[in-house]
């Protein structure tokens, strides 16, 4: 059997069009170069499969490939919105979960941000020096590139049909927003309007999920009305026109409350209720007396929101993440690939009676 040659680091270099020395200072984790530089070279090294670690060089040497070892070092990847995540609590929460929770599995812990536009970038994972990974708000290439190396696990990925094979494990978002939304038809509540993201969002993220669309349906199932005009999906949301677009929001469903033509503010996660709550009470309006506000709350937090919501249980994902991700590194066969977990329901003080009288 003719075993397939494996990449080297002229490879490497000679796809990318950069010298060798470029190419290993870049991949021995050098800054200094540019950063579209930097993700040419990354990119490239991880589309070839390319491992510079002593393993891979006594492979190309012709010698067996020995048993891996062990670190006891796992590895949690996270994607960044921005370049700079610095002082976002819910990135820093993140970590201390993870890191909490691996410790009790008997791992080490090491934490890797990436910001996609600058590609994934990695000498720990190039060098097998870790033993799994729990990969969450990922991109697929960086899934390709990870689990062709070490035992993955997929975090709060929903129902992608990318990568089947790869265990995963996600929230049930949706019986926590069937209960929120069965609770406001209890209280009185028939129209309503919903906001989340963007179309382009999901074109341009592989594993983005439509869950408002999800929850515009269960809406429709249970007997609360939302039309196409009450459906807000900003286009290319990010950081910098966030507070913009929501005021823009704000302004349309002001009238709409007065009028009682909406009672009720579904909200995809908690990025769009913390905002539209705090914009509606500036503008006078009395929540959830005037109007109620529900959503989803993924942060990672474990304080208490004033929002109701269906809040994902970081915690349970965590531990069972770590969990299957321990059982895959020492062969431990299991019985499924997916694993969900349910939502903790925050009781909030935004969900009230749906207000009747016209104003």
């Amino acid at each position: 059997m003719i075993q397939k040659r494996r990449a080297t680091i002229k490879d490497v270099a000679n796809q990318a069009g950069f010298s060798v020395a470029t190419v290993s200072r870049i991949l021995n984790g050098e800054n200094s170069f540019l950063p579209e530089t930097q993700k040419k070279v990354w990119d490239v090294a991880h589309s070839l499969g390319y491992e510079p670690s002593a393993s891979a060089r006594k492979l190309r040497a012709g010698a067996e490939e020995p048993e891996r070892t062990r670190t006891n070092l796992i590895m949690h990847i996270l994607a960044l919105g921005s370049a700079n995540p610095v002082g976002d609590k819910d990135i820093a929460a993140s970590m201390h979960l993870f890191d909490w929770y691996a410790l009790q599995q008997g791992y080490f812990t090491t934490n890797y941000q990436y910001y996609n536009l600058e590609g994934f970038r990695c000498p720990l994972l190039l060098d097998r020096l870790i033993d799994g990974a729990v990969v969450g708000t990922p991109h697929d290439d960086v899934v390709r590139s990870v689990s062709q190396k070490v035992p993955t696990v997929l975090l709060n990925v929903g129902d992608s049909h990318l990568f089947p094979e790869l265990h995963r494990v996600n929230p049930a978002v949706e019986d926590g927003m069937r209960e929120l939304l069965l609770m406001a038809y209890d209280l009185g509540h028939r129209n309503a309007a919903a906001i989340g993201a963007a179309e382009q969002y999901y074109q341009q993220n592989s594993f983005a999920i439509r869950f408002l669309r999800k929850y515009v349906n269960l809406a429709h199932e249970i007997g609360i009305q939302l039309t196409d005009s009450h459906r807000f999906q900003p286009s290319h949301l990010n950081s910098d026109n966030h507070n913009d677009l929501m005021q823009e929001i704000t302004e349309i469903l002001i009238p709409e409350i007065k009028s009682g033509d909406i009672t009720l503010i579904i909200c995809e996660d908690f990025v769009y209720s913390n905002s539209i709550t705090m914009l509606l009470k500036e503008k006078g309006i009395r929540i959830p007396e005037d109007v109620s506000v529900i959503g989803v709350d993924s942060s990672p937090s474990t304080g208490e929101s004033n929002i109701t919501s269906a809040k994902l249980n970081w915690e349970q994902m965590f531990q069972t993440a770590i969990k299957i991700l321990d059982d895959l590194i020492n062969h431990t066969s299991l019985p499924c690939r997916e694993f969900r977990i349910a939502t903790k329901l925050n009781q909030g003080v935004t969900l009230g009676p749906a207000c009747t009288v016209r104003k």
